[in-house]
C-alpha cells in the first residue's frame, strides 16, 4: 500500500516535529528564566483591593483615560514599596482569566511594569483555576509575548501550568499541537 519512500518520508517528519518542539520546549524554558530574573526585581503583583481604586484613578488619569474607570472595572495591580506602578483590568471567564486595559506610571518604566504585570497573573490565575490566561486588549509593544504569551488571533494566550509546571491539556488538543495544527476542538461532549 505505501512504499518505503513514503514511510521514510513520514519518519522523517515525525524527527523534525519531536525537534521542533524540544526547541520550543527549550525556548519556554529559556523565557521563563528570564522571567524569574525579572520577577526579581522586589515588584508585586496582586489582587487590586478597594483601597486601590484612588491609586488606580491616578494612574489612569496620567495615562489620559477617565478616572471613573477604576471604580467599575476590577484591576491587578503591580507595587513596590507600597507605591502603585500599574494595573491592567481583568475579567473572568469559565476556566480563564482574560486581561485588558493596561495602565502603567510613565516615570517608573513601562517595560519593567508591564512585563512584570503580564508575568504576575499566571500565579493570580493558577488560584482562580483557571487554565489559560488571555490577554484581549494587547499594547502595541510586544510585553506579551516577552512573557511567554503565544499570539492568538489579535490577542495573546498562555496555557496556565500546573503545580508541577506541566500543562494541562487533553489527548487530542496535545496532538494537534503536537502536528503544528491550532484547530479549535469543543470544550463539550456530544450526547450519545
Amino acid at each position: 500500500m505505501y512504499g518505503m519512500m513514503d514511510i521514510e518520508l513520514a519518519r522523517e517528519r515525525r524527527r523534525e516535529l519531536f525537534r521542533e518542539a524540544d526547541a520550543r520546549r527549550l525556548g519556554r524554558a529559556a523565557r521563563s528564566s528570564r522571567m524569574e530574573k525579572r520577577v526579581e526585581t522586589g515588584i508585586e503583583v496582586r489582587w487590586g483591593l478597594a483601597e486601590d481604586e484612588a491609586g488606580v484613578a491616578d494612574l489612569l488619569q496620567l495615562n489620559g483615560m477617565p478616572r471613573w474607570v477604576a471604580f467599575e472595572e476590577r484591576f491587578i495591580v503591580a507595587e513596590k514599596g507600597g507605591r502603585l506602578l500599574g494595573a491592567v483590568r481583568y475579567r473572568t471567564e469559565s476556566k480563564r482569566l482574560l486581561l485588558g486595559l493596561l495602565v502603567v506610571d510613565p516615570w517608573v518604566g513601562e517595560r519593567r511594569t508591564a512585563v512584570a504585570l503580564y508575568s504576575g497573573t499566571v500565579e493570580l490565575a493558577r488560584e482562580l483555576g483557571a487554565l489559560e490566561v488571555v490577554v484581549v486588549s494587547a499594547p502595541d509593544a510586544d510585553y506579551p509575548e516577552e512573557t511567554g504569551y503565544r499570539r492568538a488571533g489579535r490577542g495573546w494566550s498562555l496555557p496556565v501550568p500546573s503545580e508541577g509546571g506541566e500543562r494541562q491539556a487533553g489527548f487530542w488538543r496535545a496532538l494537534l499541537h503536537l502536528w503544528g495544527t491550532r484547530a479549535a476542538l469543543p470544550f463539550y461532549r456530544f450526547p450519545r
